[in-house]
């Protein structure tokens, strides 16, 4: 197998917490020549055998809904896990689809049996499945992918490290390659839509009302019972704090407006946010796409990031809720507890990244070397230190 070698000359410096050698040889697998047999990597491994012709048509007309079939194989180590499986690909994404990588969405034509964990296996929370997966996506790290590619994976790891009363998304970091091509380095994610909630909690898609809010504060109903998800937005226009009691998992929504207004992420909640509730049960609210948290307004109040200028439901739904006297006084208590318990802490988070950055530092390069983003492996570095002190600013802040 061709390398190809950088040699990275950097004048002995610290940033943050984080020191370099004087000079770093790295071994960079030329992606020109790379396959998925001669890699070298302990990540999984994708093949994607797609028609040339349409996968071209469906990568460079990316706002257009095309969707094309193929097939899934995953390695690791060499060894095969996943062989031939049926599939369908699309291009997912919006802001993030103009990069020249780009996300992947992946169907499975059956329901895929996951049991044996060969497709993906993070730790996952108590009251979650994965053993049945019907769709996932490669993804490529949203806005995040000109800068550590680490983000919305490490502060999601966070979350559930800390045991939080949340659903959310599962990721693992993976190489992906189409028809023995490099692709790019990628993360493996399940969905945070329908068809993801639905596995989570082991129903079928017809048992799920789910609903977004895009940029804006507009609510999209996407499944389920519309009546349903009209009369909770009315209550809220309303302001019918009893309605809404009962109609919304309490633990859950605290731990959900804690999470996101604690680490800053300035895209909510006007956006990114999706509420879905299973046949009769109560809306729950999941956490995804935290490629913006902690990089402008870091030390703003948690409340200020409630209370976006942009209205929107969520943060009305807050101010109803919070209004009462009970509800405010287990918000906060919830609140003071985490931060006492320092299971959200800088230190926490660090340790996350720096071990989801030494499972690609080896295949970094390479990635860099084929799309230059970021431009060099010392920026990829620096970028990595300044995630992590941004939340360390932040978290000192909101103590």
């Amino acid at each position: 197998m061709k390398h190809l070698t950088y040699c990275l000359l950097i004048a002995g410096f610290m940033c943050g917490c984080t020191n370099y050698d004087d000079n770093i040889k790295l071994n960079v697998q030329d992606y020109k020549t790379l396959t998925p047999e001669n890699i070298i990597t302990n990540l999984k491994v994708a093949n994607l055998i797609l028609d040339k012709s349409e996968f071209e048509e469906m990568y460079d007309n990316y706002t257009e809904d095309i969707e094309i079939e193929g097939v899934l194989n995953l390695y690791k180590n060499g060894v095969t896990l996943i062989a031939n499986e049926a599939i369908e690909v699309e291009v997912k994404g919006a802001f993030s689809a103009e990069f020249e990588l780009k996300s992947l969405g992946i169907k499975f034509d059956d329901t895929y049996n996951n049991e044996d964990r060969k497709l993906i296996d993070p730790e996952i929370l108590p009251f979650h499945s994965l053993d049945r997966v019907k769709a996932f996506r490669f993804r490529n790290s949203g806005n995040d992918f000109e800068n550590t590619m680490l983000k919305d994976m490490s502060y999601t790891k966070l979350a559930i490290n800390a045991g939080l009363n949340l659903d959310l998304t599962y990721a693992e970091q993976t190489v992906v390659f189409v028809n023995h091509k490099f692709l790019g380095l990628m993360n493996l994610r399940t969905e945070a839509n329908t068809n993801g909630m639905s596995r989570l909690y082991g129903v079928s898609k017809s048992d799920i009302t789910l609903a977004k809010i895009l940029g804006g504060g507009i609510v999209e109903k996407k499944d389920g019972d519309f009546d349903r998800i009209d009369d909770f937005i009315a209550a809220i226009d309303n302001e019918d704090y009893d309605y809404l009691s009962n109609e919304i998992d309490i633990d859950n929504f605290i731990d959900y407006m804690i999470f996101e207004s604690y680490i800053g992420n300035r895209d909510w909640p006007k956006n990114n946010v999706r509420f879905f509730a299973v046949n009769d049960g109560p809306f729950r609210f999941v956490l995804f796409d935290l490629d913006l948290v902690a990089t402008q307004d870091i030390d703003s109040s948690p409340m200020l990031f409630i209370n976006n200028p942009i209205g929107n439901p969520i943060t009305d739904l807050f101010n109803i809720m919070y209004a009462n006297e009970n509800f405010r006084q287990t918000y906060d208590v919830r609140f003071q507890n985490l931060i006492n318990s320092t299971l959200l802490s800088s230190t926490r988070f660090n340790d996350i990244v720096t071990e989801y950055k030494s499972n690609i530092e080896y295949i970094m390069p390479t990635q860099i070397n084929k799309y230059n983003t970021p431009e060099t492996f010392t920026e990829w570095y620096l970028n990595i230190d300044h995630l992590k002190n941004n939340f360390e600013a932040r978290e000192n802040y909101v103590r």
